[in-house]
């Protein structure tokens, strides 16, 4: 059986139960992006912010092009079940989680079910549908991705003001049912059956460079010294193992990241103008709900309409790229508008500050989201529409695989920056007599908690009135606010740098004819075609 001989209803259902897989993980990342200011304040930690995000994208993009690789042997569906079961433990895990160190490993261990899922779905859609149909298909799962993501974070704010935030955890487990239901009963393709052994070294060696380079970056300016040995050797361990992994994986019949896929111009410039554009995504989802509730003193479910903008925006330009594509066969223009378009959206939310409007950061995001949508969708068909259609597997999971792991680094690039930027502008602003307090007490007015919980900010107010300094608690959460939109702002000018190398990039991106029409899937009750 193939993806021709299965009848228009077992199609519709199977693309339906690969939809429901690409909500179930894209409505976890903005659930969790409004929820994670509250989770900090209860457990602590809020150096580790980035972390929480950073363990599921760095688990994500080394899971990524492992298992697009198996897929090519052993089929997607017995694969996206996996995911789904692994995903759904850690989601249950996480409600139960008692301290960051424990939140932190299980985004990880839901990391490498989100991965797969991702990988899965993408490559799924290739199997079911001709390239002709894929433009219209890819921009049916933007949209999804961001209905997903207009949901989660009012559904993650909602769950986090009433419920306390280990509900938005919980909150995946009917969609991981109904995902396993559709995938299990009407996903009914053979595994393509390539040949090749599983390259274990290969995914060592890989998986082992992705490590060594998050943790320098995550650590590397705030932790410790640039040129400290631990992250001169975090670094150059990056280099060898890097190295060694492009080595091995020229005399592997099947590695785990074909590189030699990146000889065509189409696969190499789609994935890396995918790795850049990565850092504008990451940069809202994660820091636009810390600007809300930190700077703008809202609610968690205030920070989740904040949010909601930006995916409006992408819902909309992903469908109708999608559309645009399916009937013209045009592509590259979509993606070229949408870059240029993203690119201006975040050097404006550069300039975000403390007196901001709130319909003009709003107005930023919903602009974001329409630059966005059309580049997220129409990257995968350009990869897809030039890889061998043996390696698809391996050609999506790597494509997406680039992309993860441009959002990983650039988390922790941001998370790097945030941390030293906060303490650079705070010791900066903060009024003479602040500075003169005893050390316990500049301790808690270094901590960025206090923007974010009412019990951290009313145990520093009682303690400055006990002193009699009850008048140096504005200036601090001002100085405070003041530091961390200067934070945030850098990394919205970044991302913007990043997202506009993006659109250079895009330029040389060749353009191909997209295959042939489909042929009409054959109704119920007829005969399937036979060879």
């Amino acid at each position: 059986m193939n993806a021709l001989t299965l009848s228009a209803r077992d199609k519709t259902l199977a693309f339906v139960g690969i939809l429901t897989v690409l909500f179930l993980s894209s409505l976890n990342l903005t659930v969790v992006g409004s929820a994670m200011p509250r989770v900090i304040s209860d457990l602590g930690g809020f150096h580790l912010y980035a972390w929480a995000f950073t363990a599921y994208s760095l688990a994500t993009t080394i899971t990524i092009p492992i298992v697009g690789t198996v897929s090519d042997r052993y089929g997607r569906r017995p694969l996206l079940l996996l995911g789904i079961a692994v995903f759904t433990l850690g989601s249950v895990l996480l409600g139960l989680a008692q301290d960051m160190g424990q939140l932190i490993a299980l985004r990880a261990l839901q990391g490498i079910g989100g991965g797969t899922l991702m990988a899965m779905s993408f490559t799924a859609i290739a199997d079911l549908f001709t390239p002709a149909e894929r433009g219209r298909y890819q921009g049916y799962t933007g949209a999804v991705w961001g209905v997903s993501s207009v949901v989660g974070p009012l559904v993650g704010g909602f769950l986090t003001d009433h419920l306390g935030w280990r509900s938005v955890f919980f909150v995946n487990l009917p969609f991981a049912v109904l995902a396993a239901f559709f995938i299990a009963r009407f996903f009914r393709l053979p595994a393509p059956g390539v040949k090749g052994h599983f390259d274990a070294l290969g995914a060592l060696l890989l998986g082992g460079a992705v490590i060594t380079l998050t943790l320098a970056l995550s650590w590397g300016g705030g932790t410790y010294a640039w040129d400290s040995p631990r992250i001169l050797g975090l670094l150059a361990a990056t280099l060898v193992l890097g190295l060694w992994y492009g080595w091995h994986s020229r005399a592997q019949e099947r590695p785990i990241l074909d590189l030699r896929l990146l000889r065509d111009p189409a696969i190499s410039l789609a994935s890396l103008a995918g790795f850049l554009t990565s850092a504008g995504m990451y940069a809202a989802i994660l820091y636009l709900p810390l600007y809300m509730q930190g700077v703008k003193a809202s609610s968690a479910s205030g920070s989740g309409l904040a949010l909601a903008p930006l995916m409006f925006g992408m819902i909309v330009t992903s469908t109708l790229s999608g559309q645009a594509v399916s009937r013209t066969g045009r592509y590259k223009v979509l993606i070229l508008s949408g870059a240029l378009v993203a690119t201006v959206a975040l050097f404006l939310s550069s300039t975000l500050g403390t007196t901001t409007p709130l319909w003009i950061a709003v107005g930023l995001m919903v602009l974001l989201g329409i630059g966005l949508g059309p580049v997220n969708s129409q990257l995968t068909l350009a990869v897809q529409n030039a890889a061998p259609k043996g390696q698809l597997g391996s050609a999506t999971g790597g494509n997406q695989f680039f992309r993860q792991i441009g959002g990983t680094l650039s988390v922790s690039l941001f998370g790097a920056l945030v941390n030293a930027q906060l303490a650079q502008n705070l010791a900066a602003r903060l009024p003479a007599q602040a500075q003169a307090l005893p050390a316990p007490l500049q301790e808690a007015i270094a901590n960025p908690n206090l923007l974010t919980s009412p019990e951290a900010a009313g145990q520093l107010q009682g303690a400055l009135a006990r002193l009699g300094a009850s008048d140096l608690f504005g200036p601090i959460l001002a100085a405070l606010r003041g530091g961390m939109t200067t934070a945030i702002d850098h990394v919205f000018l970044i991302a913007g740098v990043l997202v506009g190398l993006a659109f250079l990039v895009t330029l040389a991106l060749p353009e191909r004819p997209l295959a042939g029409k489909a042929p009409a899937p054959r109704r119920e009750g007829t005969a399937p075609a036979t060879d």
